[in-house]
C-alpha cells in the first residue's frame, strides 16, 4: 500500500487554487479504489496470524489470478516453521483435488508440514477451464510451443508463490520438497531442473521427463514412481492416447538416463529389490555421499495415484493394482533427505 501511494505521490504537481478541490477529490477516489483492491486481495490471503486449516492464496501474475490451496497443520507456529511440500496436480486436475484425493491434506495434519497445491492455468488460459475441452495444465515442456499456454512461465510463478507463502505462513526453507502426478510430475522435475536451489528433494508419479537439457544448479535426490501397466506412460514408449490428444512417448529408460546424466549419476541402474508387487532400482551418484535417483516400478499398476482416496475406474488410466500409498512413500522419502531443523 505505502509503495503504491509513494509512486502516485511522485507524479503529483502543484495546481492553481481553483483546481485543488478537484485534485483532492481525485486523490480521495484513488484512495478508495486502492483500499477496495487491497481488501479484495486479502480475501485470498492466509489469516494472520496463520491458523490451521485450508486456505486459498491468490497471486496476480502476468494478467492472471493464480490460486493455490494451502493446508496449514494443527499446532502450527511461525516461531518453529515446519517443512513445506509443493503438490502439483495432473492435467485436468486442480489443487483442491490433489490435496483431498491424494491424501496430502490428511497427511499434512498428521505429520505437521504445510502442503501447498497450486492450480495450473487452462490450455487456453483466457477461457474458462473444462476437463473435457480446456484442462488445467502445467508448462512442463510437454505443451505445444506455439500455443498460448506455453508462453506462460510456471517456474516463475512457483518461485513467486514460495516467496509470498514465506511471508504469510513461514516455513523451514531448508526443508522444502516438490511432488507431482503425471503432467504435475513433469512440472516437478522441471522445477528440480530450473529451481533446484529452492528444494531439498523431488518426487514424481508417472511424470514424463520433458525437460530437453536439464542443468540444475545442484542435483536433487529424486524418487520416481511408475506403474508397469500405465497406458499413458508405456515402458517401451510409443503412441499414447490422452483424453485431449495423441502424443508419442520415448521409452521410459531414455528419460531416466537423461535425468541421471544431468544429475551426475551413473547411467546404469542397480536393482535393489524385486518381488511380485514392485521393483526398486537406483541410479547412484558418481560423487561420494551424493544423492540418488530411485525408481519404484509398481507391477501391473496403471496411471492413477497409488493409494488415492478416490479411485476412478474405467477412466482410461489402466488398472489399479498396488497396495503402495504414494503420498506416505514420498513423505518418508522427503523425511529421509531432510536436514535436521535448526
Amino acid at each position: 500500500m505505502q509503495g503504491s501511494l509513494s509512486k502516485v505521490a511522485g507524479t503529483l504537481r502543484v495546481l492553481p487554487k481553483n483546481q485543488r478541490g478537484y485534485t483532492a477529490h481525485g486523490v480521495c477516489l484513488l484512495l478508495f479504489f486502492v483500499t477496495i483492491a487491497s481488501r479484495a486481495a486479502e480475501v485470498s490471503s492466509i489469516p494472520q496470524p496463520p491458523i490451521s486449516g485450508q486456505h486459498t492464496l491468490a497471486l496476480e501474475r502476468g494478467g492472471f489470478t493464480r490460486a493455490a490451496e494451502v493446508r496449514i497443520p494443527k499446532n502450527y507456529s511461525k516461531d518453529q516453521p515446519p517443512p513445506l511440500v509443493v503438490v502439483l496436480h495432473g492435467a485436468g486436475g486442480d489443487g483442491q483435488i490433489a490435496l483431498r484425493k491424494d491424501g496430502w491434506a490428511e497427511l499434512a495434519d498428521q505429520e505437521g508440514f504445510i502442503a501447498v497445491a497450486p492450480t495450473g492455468l487452462p490450455v487456453r488460459p483466457r477461457l474458462e477451464a473444462s476437463f473435457a475441452t480446456n484442462p488445467h495444465v502445467w508448462n512442463s515442456g510437454q505443451l505445444n510451443p506455439r500455443g498460448p499456454r506455453a508462453a506462460i512461465d510456471d517456474v516463475a510463478y512457483i518461485r513467486d508463490l514460495l516467496d509470498e507463502l514465506k511471508q504469510q505462513a513461514p516455513y523451514d526453507t531448508d526443508r522444502v520438497f516438490v511432488a507431482g502426478h503425471s503432467n504435475g510430475g513433469s512440472m516437478a522435475l522441471k522445477l528440480a531442473a530450473e529451481l533446484s536451489e529452492r528444494f531439498q528433494a523431488v518426487g514424481t508419479v508417472a511424470g514424463l521427463i520433458a525437460v530437453e537439457n536439464p542443468q540444475p544448479k545442484r542435483p536433487l535426490p529424486t524418487l520416481y514412481i511408475l506403474g508397469t501397466a500405465d497406458p499413458l506412460m508405456p515402458l517401451e514408449g510409443g503412441e499414447v492416447k490422452l483424453p485431449w490428444a495423441t502424443r508419442h512417448n520415448p521409452p521410459v529408460r531414455e528419460g531416466l538416463e537423461k535425468w541421471a546424466k544431468s544429475l551426475g549419476f551413473e547411467s546404469t541402474p542397480m536393482t535393489l529389490s524385486q518381488n511380485a508387487e514392485q521393483q526398486k532400482a537406483v541410479y547412484r551418484s558418481k560423487s561420494e555421499n551424493g544423492p540418488t535417483l530411485t525408481v519404484l516400478y509398481l507391477q501391473g499398476h496403471g496411471h492413477q495415484w497409488p493409494g488415492a482416496k478416490t479411485i476412478r475406474r474405467n477412466s482410461g488410466g489402466g488398472p489399479v493394482n498396488t497396495r503402495l500409498d504414494a503420498t506416505k512413500t514420498l513423505w518418508e522419502f522427503f523425511e529421509s533427505e531432510s536436514p535436521q531443523p535448526n
